[in-house]
Protein backbone atom coordinates (compact mmCIF):
# COMPACT_ATOMS: atom_id res chain seq x y z
CA UNK A 1 0.00 0.00 0.00
CA UNK A 2 1.56 3.59 -1.29
CA UNK A 3 0.19 7.01 -1.58
CA UNK A 4 3.39 7.64 -2.94
CA UNK A 5 4.12 8.94 -6.78
CA UNK A 6 2.96 6.33 -9.33
CA UNK A 7 6.51 5.98 -10.47
CA UNK A 8 8.03 5.93 -7.13
CA UNK A 9 10.48 2.95 -6.89
CA UNK A 10 9.02 1.25 -3.45
CA UNK A 11 5.46 1.04 -4.43
CA UNK A 12 3.85 -1.05 -8.00
CA UNK A 13 3.31 1.26 -10.66
CA UNK A 14 0.05 1.22 -11.89
CA UNK A 15 0.81 -0.14 -15.91
CA UNK A 16 1.89 -3.17 -17.13
CA UNK A 17 5.47 -3.66 -17.41
CA UNK A 18 8.50 -0.40 -18.07
CA UNK A 19 8.08 0.57 -21.60
CA UNK A 20 4.34 1.52 -21.64
CA UNK A 21 3.66 3.78 -18.76
CA UNK A 22 0.35 5.51 -18.83
CA UNK A 23 0.94 9.13 -17.29
CA UNK A 24 -2.50 9.85 -17.17
CA UNK A 25 -2.70 7.33 -14.34
CA UNK A 26 -2.88 9.45 -10.55
CA UNK A 27 -2.84 6.68 -8.05
CA UNK A 28 -0.06 4.01 -7.29
CA UNK A 29 -1.14 -0.13 -7.54
CA UNK A 30 -2.28 -1.29 -4.08
CA UNK A 31 -1.42 -5.00 -4.65
CA UNK A 32 1.17 -8.39 -3.58
CA UNK A 33 3.38 -10.09 -5.69
CA UNK A 34 5.17 -12.95 -6.05
CA UNK A 35 8.94 -12.68 -6.44
CA UNK A 36 10.09 -16.55 -5.56
CA UNK A 37 8.24 -19.68 -6.16
CA UNK A 38 10.75 -21.85 -7.79
CA UNK A 39 12.23 -26.02 -7.88
CA UNK A 40 15.56 -26.91 -6.63
CA UNK A 41 17.65 -29.86 -7.18
CA UNK A 42 21.27 -30.96 -6.18
CA UNK A 43 22.91 -33.78 -6.55
CA UNK A 44 26.69 -33.69 -5.16
CA UNK A 45 28.52 -30.54 -6.11
CA UNK A 46 25.98 -29.95 -8.88
CA UNK A 47 22.46 -28.05 -8.16
CA UNK A 48 19.55 -26.27 -10.12
CA UNK A 49 16.78 -24.00 -9.75
CA UNK A 50 13.83 -23.44 -11.86
CA UNK A 51 10.55 -21.10 -11.81
CA UNK A 52 10.88 -17.37 -10.61
CA UNK A 53 14.33 -16.87 -9.12
CA UNK A 54 17.37 -14.55 -8.27
CA UNK A 55 20.60 -15.44 -9.49
CA UNK A 56 22.82 -16.97 -6.88
CA UNK A 57 26.23 -18.42 -9.31
CA UNK A 58 28.61 -16.56 -10.95
CA UNK A 59 26.83 -14.47 -13.94
CA UNK A 60 25.99 -11.34 -15.53
CA UNK A 61 22.65 -11.74 -14.50
CA UNK A 62 21.44 -9.47 -11.24
CA UNK A 63 18.66 -8.19 -10.01
CA UNK A 64 16.52 -4.42 -8.94
CA UNK A 65 16.11 -3.92 -5.57
CA UNK A 66 13.32 -2.48 -4.02
CA UNK A 67 12.42 -3.80 -0.02
CA UNK A 68 12.34 -7.47 -2.32
CA UNK A 69 14.61 -7.89 -5.35
CA UNK A 70 13.59 -8.31 -8.99
CA UNK A 71 12.25 -11.91 -10.29
CA UNK A 72 13.61 -13.66 -13.47
CA UNK A 73 11.43 -16.13 -14.97
CA UNK A 74 13.66 -18.89 -16.22
CA UNK A 75 16.57 -21.56 -14.54
CA UNK A 76 19.88 -21.41 -13.15
CA UNK A 77 22.59 -24.71 -13.13
CA UNK A 78 25.94 -24.59 -11.77
CA UNK A 79 28.00 -26.77 -9.82
CA UNK A 80 30.50 -26.08 -6.86
CA UNK A 81 34.04 -27.99 -6.45
CA UNK A 82 35.57 -26.45 -3.28
CA UNK A 83 37.13 -23.46 -4.30
CA UNK A 84 35.77 -23.27 -7.78
CA UNK A 85 32.35 -22.38 -8.57
CA UNK A 86 30.54 -22.40 -11.99
CA UNK A 87 26.88 -21.56 -12.86
CA UNK A 88 24.74 -20.54 -15.98
CA UNK A 89 21.69 -19.29 -16.59
CA UNK A 90 18.80 -18.75 -19.13
CA UNK A 91 15.44 -16.52 -18.33
CA UNK A 92 13.00 -15.47 -20.68
CA UNK A 93 10.93 -12.87 -18.64
CA UNK A 94 11.74 -10.56 -15.90
CA UNK A 95 10.00 -8.24 -13.36
CA UNK A 96 11.57 -5.42 -11.47
CA UNK A 97 9.67 -5.22 -7.72
CA UNK A 98 7.71 -2.26 -8.49
CA UNK A 99 5.78 -4.45 -11.02
CA UNK A 100 3.46 -7.10 -9.95
CA UNK A 101 3.73 -9.21 -13.05
CA UNK A 102 6.65 -10.84 -15.14
CA UNK A 103 6.99 -9.24 -18.84
CA UNK A 104 9.24 -9.64 -21.79
CA UNK A 105 12.49 -8.26 -22.32
CA UNK A 106 12.69 -5.66 -25.04
CA UNK A 107 14.77 -3.75 -27.57
CA UNK A 108 14.95 -0.18 -29.54
CA UNK A 109 14.49 -0.75 -32.83
CA UNK A 110 15.19 2.13 -34.60
CA UNK A 111 13.42 1.47 -38.20
CA UNK A 112 13.80 4.52 -40.99
CA UNK A 113 10.49 2.71 -42.90
CA UNK A 114 8.45 3.32 -39.63
CA UNK A 115 5.67 5.99 -38.87
CA UNK A 116 7.40 5.29 -34.95
CA UNK A 117 10.91 5.27 -35.52
CA UNK A 118 11.57 3.85 -31.74
CA UNK A 119 9.63 0.79 -31.33
CA UNK A 120 10.30 -1.75 -29.15
CA UNK A 121 10.77 -5.21 -30.40
CA UNK A 122 11.00 -8.20 -28.48
CA UNK A 123 13.75 -10.33 -26.70
CA UNK A 124 12.95 -14.27 -26.36
CA UNK A 125 15.64 -14.52 -24.21
CA UNK A 126 19.01 -14.01 -22.08
CA UNK A 127 21.66 -16.17 -21.17
CA UNK A 128 25.12 -16.02 -18.59
CA UNK A 129 27.56 -18.30 -17.67
CA UNK A 130 30.27 -17.86 -15.46
CA UNK A 131 32.84 -18.91 -13.11
CA UNK A 132 34.30 -17.92 -9.60
CA UNK A 133 37.71 -19.24 -8.06
CA UNK A 134 39.17 -18.48 -4.57
CA UNK A 135 42.78 -18.67 -5.09
CA UNK A 136 43.71 -18.53 -1.42
CA UNK A 137 41.53 -17.84 1.94
CA UNK A 138 40.28 -14.74 1.03
CA UNK A 139 40.65 -13.70 -2.31
CA UNK A 140 38.81 -14.93 -5.35
CA UNK A 141 38.33 -13.64 -9.20
CA UNK A 142 35.62 -14.12 -11.11
CA UNK A 143 34.21 -14.13 -14.65
CA UNK A 144 31.10 -14.11 -16.71
CA UNK A 145 29.87 -13.61 -20.15
CA UNK A 146 26.32 -13.50 -21.21
CA UNK A 147 23.78 -12.16 -24.20
CA UNK A 148 20.51 -10.92 -24.98
CA UNK A 149 19.20 -12.84 -28.26
CA UNK A 150 20.46 -10.56 -30.94
CA UNK A 151 20.87 -7.52 -29.26
CA UNK A 152 23.72 -6.76 -26.88
CA UNK A 153 26.65 -9.13 -24.15
CA UNK A 154 27.79 -8.05 -21.06
CA UNK A 155 30.75 -9.30 -19.93
CA UNK A 156 33.20 -9.03 -16.77
CA UNK A 157 35.78 -9.57 -14.22
CA UNK A 158 36.11 -9.33 -10.62
CA UNK A 159 39.38 -9.66 -8.08
CA UNK A 160 38.15 -9.44 -4.33
CA UNK A 161 40.61 -10.41 -1.28
CA UNK A 162 39.61 -9.54 2.42
CA UNK A 163 41.65 -10.55 5.25
CA UNK A 164 41.35 -10.26 8.95
CA UNK A 165 44.48 -7.77 10.63
CA UNK A 166 43.81 -8.68 14.30
CA UNK A 167 42.54 -6.64 17.08
CA UNK A 168 38.96 -6.46 15.32
CA UNK A 169 40.70 -4.52 12.19
CA UNK A 170 39.44 -5.75 8.88
CA UNK A 171 40.50 -5.31 5.10
CA UNK A 172 38.51 -5.35 1.94
CA UNK A 173 40.28 -4.41 -1.69
CA UNK A 174 38.54 -5.42 -4.89
CA UNK A 175 38.92 -4.61 -8.70
CA UNK A 176 36.23 -4.61 -10.73
CA UNK A 177 35.86 -4.44 -14.88
CA UNK A 178 32.68 -4.59 -16.89
CA UNK A 179 32.34 -4.61 -20.41
CA UNK A 180 29.40 -4.25 -22.88
CA UNK A 181 28.49 -3.62 -26.31
CA UNK A 182 26.32 -4.65 -29.09
CA UNK A 183 26.08 -7.13 -30.94
CA UNK A 184 26.58 -5.92 -34.31
CA UNK A 185 29.16 -3.74 -32.34
CA UNK A 186 29.34 -1.09 -35.88
CA UNK A 187 27.53 1.77 -33.97
CA UNK A 188 24.97 2.22 -36.26
CA UNK A 189 21.30 3.57 -35.50
CA UNK A 190 20.08 0.67 -34.10
CA UNK A 191 22.79 0.21 -31.24
CA UNK A 192 23.48 1.99 -27.93
CA UNK A 193 26.94 2.46 -27.95
CA UNK A 194 29.37 4.10 -30.76
CA UNK A 195 31.66 0.92 -29.70
CA UNK A 196 32.69 -1.18 -27.10
CA UNK A 197 31.36 0.30 -23.41
CA UNK A 198 33.51 -0.50 -20.02
CA UNK A 199 33.67 0.86 -16.35
CA UNK A 200 36.45 0.12 -14.11
CA UNK A 201 36.06 0.03 -10.58
CA UNK A 202 38.04 0.58 -7.46
CA UNK A 203 37.11 0.02 -3.79
CA UNK A 204 38.64 -0.37 -0.19
CA UNK A 205 36.69 -1.07 2.86
CA UNK A 206 38.85 -0.86 6.35
CA UNK A 207 37.27 -1.33 9.53
CA UNK A 208 38.81 -1.28 12.95
CA UNK A 209 37.13 -1.26 16.01
CA UNK A 210 33.35 0.39 16.09
CA UNK A 211 34.58 2.12 12.41
CA UNK A 212 34.23 1.58 8.97
CA UNK A 213 36.15 4.05 6.23
CA UNK A 214 35.33 3.16 2.03
CA UNK A 215 36.84 4.54 -0.61
CA UNK A 216 35.93 3.87 -3.76
CA UNK A 217 36.63 5.12 -7.44
CA UNK A 218 34.90 4.49 -10.59
CA UNK A 219 35.18 5.70 -14.79
CA UNK A 220 33.29 5.47 -17.16
CA UNK A 221 33.66 4.71 -20.77
CA UNK A 222 30.40 4.83 -22.87
CA UNK A 223 31.37 6.36 -26.60
CA UNK A 224 28.30 8.21 -27.80
CA UNK A 225 28.24 9.55 -31.45
CA UNK A 226 24.25 10.21 -32.21
CA UNK A 227 21.29 10.91 -30.05
CA UNK A 228 20.02 6.95 -30.18
CA UNK A 229 23.21 5.78 -27.95
CA UNK A 230 22.92 5.94 -24.60
CA UNK A 231 26.28 7.87 -23.33
CA UNK A 232 26.11 6.45 -19.87
CA UNK A 233 27.04 2.68 -18.76
CA UNK A 234 24.33 0.92 -17.75
CA UNK A 235 25.02 -2.94 -17.09
CA UNK A 236 22.66 -5.09 -18.14
CA UNK A 237 21.51 -6.92 -21.43
CA UNK A 238 18.75 -4.39 -21.75
CA UNK A 239 18.49 -0.64 -21.98
CA UNK A 240 15.52 0.22 -20.68
CA UNK A 241 15.61 0.50 -16.44
CA UNK A 242 13.59 -2.22 -15.14
CA UNK A 243 13.94 -4.41 -18.09
CA UNK A 244 17.16 -6.55 -16.69
CA UNK A 245 19.52 -5.56 -14.58
CA UNK A 246 23.32 -6.64 -14.67
CA UNK A 247 25.48 -8.52 -11.48
CA UNK A 248 26.80 -5.09 -10.94
CA UNK A 249 28.77 -3.98 -7.25
CA UNK A 250 28.72 -0.41 -6.91
CA UNK A 251 26.26 1.12 -4.69
CA UNK A 252 26.50 4.39 -3.16
CA UNK A 253 23.06 5.15 -2.20
CA UNK A 254 23.34 8.90 -3.59
CA UNK A 255 21.15 9.02 -6.16
CA UNK A 256 22.82 9.44 -9.28
CA UNK A 257 24.06 6.24 -11.05
CA UNK A 258 27.85 8.72 -11.43
CA UNK A 259 28.20 6.52 -15.23
CA UNK A 260 28.01 8.94 -17.69
CA UNK A 261 30.83 8.56 -21.03
CA UNK A 262 34.06 9.66 -19.24
CA UNK A 263 33.38 10.34 -16.16
CA UNK A 264 35.53 9.83 -13.43
CA UNK A 265 33.59 9.26 -9.78
CA UNK A 266 34.76 9.16 -5.95
CA UNK A 267 33.13 8.30 -2.94
CA UNK A 268 33.78 8.04 0.36
CA UNK A 269 31.94 6.99 3.77
CA UNK A 270 32.54 6.96 7.50
CA UNK A 271 30.13 4.74 9.14
CA UNK A 272 30.79 4.11 13.13
CA UNK A 273 28.67 1.42 15.28
CA UNK A 274 27.29 3.50 18.82
CA UNK A 275 27.51 0.33 20.78
CA UNK A 276 30.18 1.79 22.73
CA UNK A 277 28.61 4.64 23.79
CA UNK A 278 26.30 3.71 25.02
CA UNK A 279 23.74 3.38 22.28
CA UNK A 280 23.44 -0.65 21.63
CA UNK A 281 22.27 -1.55 18.40
CA UNK A 282 22.56 2.06 16.39
CA UNK A 283 24.91 2.80 13.25
CA UNK A 284 25.99 6.23 11.91
CA UNK A 285 27.30 6.82 8.92
CA UNK A 286 28.18 9.95 6.31
CA UNK A 287 29.05 9.59 2.95
CA UNK A 288 30.24 11.67 -0.23
CA UNK A 289 30.67 11.14 -3.75
CA UNK A 290 32.05 13.47 -6.72
CA UNK A 291 31.58 12.89 -10.83
CA UNK A 292 33.78 14.91 -13.11
CA UNK A 293 34.94 15.08 -17.09
CA UNK A 294 31.44 13.44 -18.29
CA UNK A 295 31.29 14.02 -22.04
CA UNK A 296 28.46 14.26 -24.84
CA UNK A 297 28.91 14.66 -28.30
CA UNK A 298 26.10 16.96 -28.47
CA UNK A 299 27.68 19.92 -26.23
CA UNK A 300 31.63 21.12 -25.33
CA UNK A 301 30.21 21.53 -21.63
CA UNK A 302 31.79 18.50 -19.29
CA UNK A 303 29.39 17.31 -16.89
CA UNK A 304 29.98 17.72 -12.76
CA UNK A 305 28.01 16.47 -10.06
CA UNK A 306 28.21 15.83 -6.20
CA UNK A 307 26.19 14.20 -3.25
CA UNK A 308 26.31 13.46 0.41
CA UNK A 309 24.48 11.00 2.49
CA UNK A 310 23.41 11.11 6.34
CA UNK A 311 22.30 7.50 7.39
CA UNK A 312 21.11 6.44 10.88
CA UNK A 313 20.02 3.04 11.83
CA UNK A 314 18.88 0.79 14.41
CA UNK A 315 18.98 -2.88 14.99
CA UNK A 316 16.88 -5.00 17.13
CA UNK A 317 19.16 -7.55 18.85
CA UNK A 318 16.92 -9.75 20.61
CA UNK A 319 13.47 -10.62 21.88
CA UNK A 320 10.02 -10.89 19.70
CA UNK A 321 10.89 -8.20 16.63
CA UNK A 322 14.96 -9.35 16.78
CA UNK A 323 16.46 -8.59 13.36
CA UNK A 324 14.39 -5.38 12.74
CA UNK A 325 15.59 -2.71 11.09
CA UNK A 326 14.44 1.29 11.50
CA UNK A 327 16.77 3.47 9.29
CA UNK A 328 16.86 6.89 8.27
CA UNK A 329 18.49 7.74 4.91
CA UNK A 330 19.07 11.78 3.93
CA UNK A 331 20.71 12.68 0.43
CA UNK A 332 21.43 16.03 -1.02
CA UNK A 333 22.32 15.76 -4.47
CA UNK A 334 24.00 18.74 -7.22
CA UNK A 335 24.03 18.87 -10.64
CA UNK A 336 26.44 21.11 -11.36
CA UNK A 337 25.92 21.99 -14.77
CA UNK A 338 23.32 24.07 -16.42
CA UNK A 339 22.07 21.65 -18.65
CA UNK A 340 18.38 20.10 -18.86
CA UNK A 341 16.93 16.64 -17.48
CA UNK A 342 17.91 13.92 -19.54
CA UNK A 343 19.61 15.65 -22.79
CA UNK A 344 22.44 15.97 -23.80
CA UNK A 345 23.57 13.58 -21.12
CA UNK A 346 20.37 10.69 -20.72
CA UNK A 347 21.30 10.16 -17.26
CA UNK A 348 21.27 13.65 -15.75
CA UNK A 349 18.53 14.99 -13.64
CA UNK A 350 18.47 18.29 -11.37
CA UNK A 351 19.41 19.21 -8.06
CA UNK A 352 17.11 17.16 -5.53
CA UNK A 353 17.11 15.96 -1.85
CA UNK A 354 15.63 12.19 -0.83
CA UNK A 355 14.37 11.01 2.57
CA UNK A 356 14.15 7.83 3.57
CA UNK A 357 12.34 6.28 6.83
CA UNK A 358 12.09 2.72 6.66
CA UNK A 359 11.37 -0.79 9.27
CA UNK A 360 11.97 -3.76 8.07
CA UNK A 361 10.13 -6.36 10.00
Amino acid sequence: YNEGSVDHEMTFFPWRNPWQADWSQTKTKDAASVYKALLKVKAGPAWARAGYFQPKGPGVLGVNWSFLPGTYQGAEVGADFGKLSLAAAWANQYKAPWFTRTYKFKKTDFSKDSDDPKRLRDVDYLWSAGARYEIIDGLSLEAAYGESQNYLWNAHFKAKYNTDLGDGRNLYLTWQTYVMNDQSGNGGIDDNFASTAWQQYLAAVYNTGPWAFNLEFTYSKAPNDSPDHAGYFTYRLTRPSGGSKGAYGPWWDLRSDWNHHEEKAAFLKVGRKLDDLGLHGFKAAVSGAYGWGGKSWQTDQKFKEAAYGIDLSYTVDQGFLEGTVVALHFTRYDNKTTLPDWDPFHNAFQDEHDVKFSIVI
